[in-house]
């Protein structure tokens, strides 16, 4: 099976749009729709099978474009295209009484967005990286200033600005990597990246960072991100928290271990992912707009896996994984509930919360955020438990004591949140929702109960990834190895 379909035919269904039109005013909707669940159903297939591919496009590494799916990246692409069907079947209900303008060019960017995530997963030649690295941007911020309200504009604006910064540094680490290394390929740069001087290696490892560092949402180089959020709707909202940035947290650490797999920087890393959660913890507490409330949060839980992958070690990978897994399906929870809330009560303020009426919304919403808090027995749970353990074991006690008074923060404001869903202060209006968002929302509590209750559920492919990851001799040897 080739890895390129998960890339390819999101990126060819821009082109197909046309044609498929012509079907109804529906057919573009139902046909994205359909090709997502279809890639979400190859690549599910694929978890027994597959253990290193390696697909290479016109010419053998190391001058080629090559994309490796393994255990590791397999793992992504399964979360982004069943996350991403499950936004496209929500918005299918949503688009009833709420469409965005221009709805053919919305899915194309949708896709566009897919194509591109899966893509940053997949690429082992840096320059194709940034390809995607471009993709991605571009598609972020269309879709960011898409309503083209005042505060979507501004929103698109910023998200530009920014990823033109971070394209600068990246392209300037990659011509830095290509003048001292002559190469682009991942596996030939792991393998001679330690060759080069301390001072160099340390100019493009802070590009590197600068870069990756932006898109990543890393403290201080998110001061964007909440305006960016706020000004984007909830459901675009809910693919920048539970798609875009994993994917380029993935690659960041992904490239740190070829280069790196010693851990120079690490110390270094840990503590700016455990200061990044817990200054983002402490500015949610004073938000009152639900999108930059839980934009916070999602840069909170971002710095909390941004440390964890920083240690560097398998255990501490596994509980990463597993943040990564609760977390976006958590979020895509909470923005989703948003997108029904505001379409309901034109209204974004924290208050509204207590004209709410709907008790199902209510309890998916308390189950999303007790996961994100880490309470037993949902899969929030499990990963954050893990991930102390693994800073304990570590001897990272200082980390530790910031994630714990970041976690303790953060259950003020969910408590706040809480709070203002059971108050009684207001007449409440009645939140209906179709018998179709139900069932998704259902799903995906779902998730977070079941696979939280039983993690030795899917625990095995955890560790897989986990080890894929970690693993660069395998990741160099399958990829130099088909030119050989």
């Amino acid at each position: 099976m080739s890895s390129i379909y998960f890339v390819a035919l999101p990126l060819l269904f821009g082109f197909a749009t046309p044609i498929v039109s012509k079907l109804g005013k529906n057919g573009v909707a139902y046909t994205s729709t359909l090709m997502q669940a279809s890639l979400f159903l190859l690549s599910l297939s694929l978890i027994l099978s597959t253990s290193w591919h390696v697909e290479v496009i016109a010419i053998n590494p190391p001058l080629g474009i090559s994309f490796v799916l393994n255990k590791a990246s397999l793992f992504f692409v399964v979360l982004f295209t069943f996350l991403m069907t499950i936004f496209s079947l929500y918005y299918l209900r949503l688009r009833r009484v709420n469409p965005y303008e221009n709805e053919n060019k919305f899915f194309i960017l949708i896709n566009m967005l897919l194509a591109s995530s899966i893509g940053l997963v997949l690429s082992s030649d840096i320059f194709n990286i940034y390809v995607f690295f471009e993709i991605a941007g571009i598609t972020a911020y269309i879709l960011s200033a898409y309503r083209k309200t005042p505060k979507a504009l501004e929103a698109g604006i910023k998200y530009l600005l920014t990823g033109m910064l971070a394209s600068v540094f990246l392209i300037f680490a990659i011509a830095m990597i290509y003048i001292y290394l002559g190469s682009l390929n991942l596996a030939i740069l792991s393998e001679s990246f330690v060759t080069l001087p301390y001072n160099i290696k340390i100019v493009i490892t802070l590009l590197l960072l600068l870069g990756f560092g932006l898109k990543v949402e890393i403290f201080p180089l998110n001061f964007w991100v909440s305006d960016i959020y706020e000004g984007s709707s909830a459901p675009v909202d809910a693919l920048f928290s539970a798609i875009v940035v994993k994917a380029y947290l993935f690659l960041f650490f992904h490239i740190l271990y070829l280069f790196m797999p010693n851990g120079e920087f690490g110390i270094f890393l840990l503590y700016i992912g455990a200061l990044s959660m817990l200054v983002a913890e402490v500015v949610a507490l004073k938000q009152t707009n639900l999108k930059r409330v839980f934009a916070y949060s999602s840069l909170g839980q971002v710095g909390l896996i941004f440390s964890v992958m920083a240690l560097q070690n398998s255990d501490a990978l596994i509980a990463a994984l597993f943040i990564i897994l609760a977390h976006s399906v958590a979020k895509m929870m909470l923005f989703l509930a948003i997108a029904s809330i505001e379409q309901a009560y034109q209204s974004e303020d924290i208050d509204i919360l207590k004209e709410l009426s709907s008790p199902f919304l209510m309890v998916i919403m308390f189950l999303a955020m007790l996961s994100l808090l880490g309470i037993p027995p949902l899969l929030g749970f499990t990963g954050k438990f893990l991930a102390l353990k693994s800073f304990a074991v570590s001897g990272e006690f200082i980390v530790l004591a910031m994630i714990i008074i970041a976690s303790l923060i953060e259950s003020i404001y969910y408590f706040k949140i809480s709070g203002r869903l059971l108050s009684r202060e207001r007449e409440r209006t009645e939140l209906s929702l179709t018998l179709g968002q139900k069932s998704l929302f259902t799903l995906l509590a779902l998730i977070l109960v079941v696979i939280g209750t039983a993690p030795w559920l899917i625990s095995g492919s955890i560790e897989q990834a986990s080890a894929a990851l970690l693993d660069s001799q395998s990741y160099i040897t399958a990829l130099l190895g088909v030119s050989s």
